[in-house]
Protein backbone atom coordinates (compact mmCIF):
# COMPACT_ATOMS: atom_id res chain seq x y z
CA UNK A 1 0.00 0.00 0.00
CA UNK A 2 1.16 3.54 -0.72
CA UNK A 3 0.70 4.72 2.87
CA UNK A 4 2.69 1.74 4.17
CA UNK A 5 5.54 2.54 1.79
CA UNK A 6 5.47 6.16 2.89
CA UNK A 7 5.81 5.36 6.56
CA UNK A 8 8.68 2.97 5.89
CA UNK A 9 10.79 5.92 4.78
CA UNK A 10 13.17 6.72 7.59
CA UNK A 11 13.49 10.46 8.07
CA UNK A 12 12.83 12.05 11.41
CA UNK A 13 15.38 10.23 13.51
CA UNK A 14 15.96 11.05 17.15
CA UNK A 15 19.26 9.55 18.20
CA UNK A 16 21.01 9.74 21.55
CA UNK A 17 24.63 10.48 20.72
CA UNK A 18 27.48 9.90 23.21
CA UNK A 19 30.61 11.85 22.27
CA UNK A 20 33.95 11.04 23.86
CA UNK A 21 37.08 13.17 23.62
CA UNK A 22 40.73 12.40 24.33
CA UNK A 23 43.81 14.60 23.93
CA UNK A 24 42.64 18.05 25.03
CA UNK A 25 44.24 21.34 25.90
CA UNK A 26 42.77 24.24 27.85
CA UNK A 27 40.63 25.14 24.82
CA UNK A 28 39.27 22.34 22.65
CA UNK A 29 39.49 22.58 18.87
CA UNK A 30 36.90 21.23 16.46
CA UNK A 31 37.28 17.47 16.12
CA UNK A 32 35.36 14.52 14.82
CA UNK A 33 33.30 12.58 17.31
CA UNK A 34 35.50 9.67 18.36
CA UNK A 35 32.58 7.52 19.51
CA UNK A 36 28.85 7.52 18.83
CA UNK A 37 26.50 5.51 21.02
CA UNK A 38 23.20 5.20 19.15
CA UNK A 39 20.05 5.02 21.24
CA UNK A 40 16.37 5.01 20.38
CA UNK A 41 15.31 6.33 16.98
CA UNK A 42 11.66 7.06 16.23
CA UNK A 43 9.33 9.05 14.00
CA UNK A 44 5.81 10.41 14.20
CA UNK A 45 3.17 7.67 14.12
CA UNK A 46 0.03 8.46 12.15
CA UNK A 47 -1.27 4.89 12.04
CA UNK A 48 -3.70 5.73 14.85
CA UNK A 49 -5.39 8.07 12.38
CA UNK A 50 -5.79 5.55 9.55
CA UNK A 51 -9.55 5.60 10.13
CA UNK A 52 -11.12 8.93 9.26
CA UNK A 53 -13.03 10.91 11.86
CA UNK A 54 -16.76 11.17 11.23
CA UNK A 55 -19.66 13.46 12.06
CA UNK A 56 -23.42 13.14 11.73
CA UNK A 57 -24.84 14.65 8.54
CA UNK A 58 -28.39 15.48 7.50
CA UNK A 59 -29.67 16.56 4.11
CA UNK A 60 -30.62 20.21 3.99
CA UNK A 61 -27.98 21.33 6.53
CA UNK A 62 -25.04 23.59 5.77
CA UNK A 63 -22.33 22.87 8.34
CA UNK A 64 -19.05 24.60 9.14
CA UNK A 65 -16.32 21.97 9.28
CA UNK A 66 -12.69 22.52 10.36
CA UNK A 67 -10.32 19.62 9.69
CA UNK A 68 -6.76 19.01 10.89
CA UNK A 69 -4.06 16.56 9.94
CA UNK A 70 -0.32 16.19 9.77
CA UNK A 71 2.59 15.14 7.55
CA UNK A 72 6.18 14.10 8.21
CA UNK A 73 8.90 16.36 6.85
CA UNK A 74 10.89 14.97 3.93
CA UNK A 75 13.83 17.35 4.37
CA UNK A 76 14.93 17.40 8.02
CA UNK A 77 16.11 15.04 10.77
CA UNK A 78 16.64 15.61 14.48
CA UNK A 79 19.30 14.45 16.93
CA UNK A 80 19.58 14.88 20.67
CA UNK A 81 21.78 13.53 23.43
CA UNK A 82 24.47 13.97 26.02
CA UNK A 83 28.13 15.00 25.99
CA UNK A 84 30.68 13.15 28.10
CA UNK A 85 34.39 12.47 28.12
CA UNK A 86 37.69 13.01 29.85
CA UNK A 87 40.96 14.92 29.74
CA UNK A 88 43.70 12.61 28.53
CA UNK A 89 47.46 12.53 28.17
CA UNK A 90 48.27 10.23 25.26
CA UNK A 91 50.49 9.84 22.21
CA UNK A 92 49.59 10.09 18.51
CA UNK A 93 48.72 6.38 18.40
CA UNK A 94 46.09 6.85 21.10
CA UNK A 95 48.05 5.07 23.81
CA UNK A 96 46.91 6.62 27.10
CA UNK A 97 49.60 7.77 29.54
CA UNK A 98 47.09 9.14 32.07
CA UNK A 99 43.38 10.06 32.17
CA UNK A 100 41.52 12.63 34.22
CA UNK A 101 37.87 11.54 34.25
CA UNK A 102 35.07 14.02 33.76
CA UNK A 103 34.86 17.23 31.76
CA UNK A 104 32.45 18.92 34.12
CA UNK A 105 29.53 20.81 32.58
CA UNK A 106 30.20 20.75 28.82
CA UNK A 107 30.17 23.98 26.80
CA UNK A 108 30.67 24.52 23.11
CA UNK A 109 28.99 23.33 19.93
CA UNK A 110 27.93 20.13 18.16
CA UNK A 111 28.13 20.01 14.36
CA UNK A 112 26.89 17.63 11.69
CA UNK A 113 27.79 17.50 8.01
CA UNK A 114 27.33 15.14 5.10
CA UNK A 115 31.05 15.56 4.35
CA UNK A 116 33.81 13.69 6.18
CA UNK A 117 36.23 16.59 5.64
CA UNK A 118 35.32 20.17 6.62
CA UNK A 119 37.51 23.26 6.25
CA UNK A 120 37.03 24.76 9.70
CA UNK A 121 39.34 27.68 8.92
CA UNK A 122 36.70 29.11 6.60
CA UNK A 123 33.53 28.40 8.54
CA UNK A 124 30.86 31.11 8.60
CA UNK A 125 27.21 31.92 8.00
CA UNK A 126 25.63 30.28 4.96
CA UNK A 127 25.32 32.86 2.20
CA UNK A 128 22.20 33.30 0.10
CA UNK A 129 23.63 31.43 -2.90
CA UNK A 130 24.83 28.62 -0.64
CA UNK A 131 21.37 28.33 0.92
CA UNK A 132 19.90 27.92 -2.55
CA UNK A 133 22.38 25.13 -3.24
CA UNK A 134 21.59 23.42 0.06
CA UNK A 135 17.86 23.57 -0.65
CA UNK A 136 18.38 22.06 -4.09
CA UNK A 137 20.46 19.23 -2.65
CA UNK A 138 17.70 18.47 -0.14
CA UNK A 139 14.98 18.52 -2.77
CA UNK A 140 13.35 21.60 -1.22
CA UNK A 141 11.37 23.88 -3.51
CA UNK A 142 10.69 27.58 -3.02
CA UNK A 143 7.12 26.86 -1.94
CA UNK A 144 7.74 24.03 0.53
CA UNK A 145 6.53 24.93 4.04
CA UNK A 146 9.75 23.53 5.54
CA UNK A 147 12.11 25.48 3.27
CA UNK A 148 15.20 26.99 4.84
CA UNK A 149 13.94 30.56 5.15
CA UNK A 150 11.02 29.30 7.25
CA UNK A 151 13.08 26.72 9.14
CA UNK A 152 15.80 29.22 10.13
CA UNK A 153 13.81 32.48 10.24
CA UNK A 154 16.00 34.35 12.75
CA UNK A 155 19.53 35.78 12.95
CA UNK A 156 19.72 36.81 16.61
CA UNK A 157 21.78 33.97 18.05
CA UNK A 158 24.66 34.58 20.50
CA UNK A 159 28.09 35.11 18.94
CA UNK A 160 30.17 31.93 18.74
CA UNK A 161 33.84 31.13 18.12
CA UNK A 162 34.73 28.04 16.08
CA UNK A 163 38.37 27.08 15.95
CA UNK A 164 40.33 30.14 14.82
CA UNK A 165 37.20 31.91 13.53
CA UNK A 166 35.80 34.26 16.16
CA UNK A 167 32.67 36.34 16.62
CA UNK A 168 30.32 34.52 14.23
CA UNK A 169 26.97 36.35 14.33
CA UNK A 170 23.90 37.01 12.16
CA UNK A 171 23.55 33.52 10.68
CA UNK A 172 20.25 31.93 9.72
CA UNK A 173 19.11 30.49 13.03
CA UNK A 174 16.25 29.03 15.02
CA UNK A 175 15.61 27.18 18.29
CA UNK A 176 14.34 23.64 18.59
CA UNK A 177 11.30 22.97 20.73
CA UNK A 178 10.86 22.71 24.47
CA UNK A 179 7.35 22.00 25.83
CA UNK A 180 5.85 22.17 22.35
CA UNK A 181 7.31 25.53 21.27
CA UNK A 182 10.67 27.05 20.30
CA UNK A 183 12.72 28.02 23.35
CA UNK A 184 14.44 31.33 22.64
CA UNK A 185 16.91 30.78 25.49
CA UNK A 186 18.32 27.35 24.57
CA UNK A 187 19.13 24.85 21.81
CA UNK A 188 20.11 27.45 19.21
CA UNK A 189 20.41 26.09 15.66
CA UNK A 190 22.70 27.76 13.11
CA UNK A 191 23.16 27.09 9.40
CA UNK A 192 26.87 27.40 8.57
CA UNK A 193 29.10 26.50 5.62
CA UNK A 194 32.84 26.15 5.02
CA UNK A 195 34.90 27.64 2.19
CA UNK A 196 33.58 24.99 -0.23
CA UNK A 197 29.96 25.69 0.66
CA UNK A 198 29.62 22.45 2.60
CA UNK A 199 26.60 22.76 4.93
CA UNK A 200 27.44 22.54 8.63
CA UNK A 201 24.38 22.09 10.84
CA UNK A 202 25.27 23.58 14.21
CA UNK A 203 23.84 23.75 17.70
CA UNK A 204 25.12 25.22 20.95
CA UNK A 205 25.51 22.86 23.89
CA UNK A 206 23.11 23.44 26.80
CA UNK A 207 24.15 21.20 29.68
CA UNK A 208 21.29 19.17 31.21
CA UNK A 209 18.52 21.36 29.80
CA UNK A 210 14.90 20.18 29.49
CA UNK A 211 14.31 19.33 25.84
CA UNK A 212 11.54 18.56 23.38
CA UNK A 213 10.44 15.38 25.18
CA UNK A 214 10.45 16.69 28.76
CA UNK A 215 13.78 15.00 29.56
CA UNK A 216 17.11 16.79 30.00
CA UNK A 217 19.66 16.80 27.17
CA UNK A 218 22.94 18.52 26.45
CA UNK A 219 22.04 19.24 22.84
CA UNK A 220 19.32 19.09 20.20
CA UNK A 221 20.43 19.34 16.58
CA UNK A 222 18.37 19.94 13.44
CA UNK A 223 19.94 18.46 10.29
CA UNK A 224 18.97 18.66 6.63
CA UNK A 225 18.38 15.27 5.00
CA UNK A 226 16.63 14.35 1.76
CA UNK A 227 14.08 11.59 2.16
CA UNK A 228 14.49 10.79 -1.54
CA UNK A 229 18.16 9.95 -0.93
CA UNK A 230 17.30 7.12 1.45
CA UNK A 231 19.85 6.33 4.18
CA UNK A 232 22.98 8.49 3.97
CA UNK A 233 26.12 8.98 6.08
CA UNK A 234 26.26 11.88 8.52
CA UNK A 235 29.48 12.98 10.22
CA UNK A 236 29.50 14.51 13.70
CA UNK A 237 32.00 17.01 15.06
CA UNK A 238 32.23 18.89 18.32
CA UNK A 239 34.13 21.73 19.92
CA UNK A 240 34.30 21.93 23.71
CA UNK A 241 35.51 24.91 25.68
Amino acid sequence: MKIESYFKKVFLVMIVVGLFYAGVTSVFGVQGATSISVGQSSRANFTNYSSSASTPVQAGNVTELNLSGGAITEHWAGFYGEISGNISLSNSDGDVFYNWAGLGAPEGEVFASNESSVDWSGVGCAASAEITGIQNSLGITGTDPDRIELTYPNNNHPAIDIGTVTGITGCNSTNTYVNGAPDAASFYQLLLTDTDGTPIYTTMINDSTVGFDGSTHDFQLLVGESDAAGTTSLYFYLELS
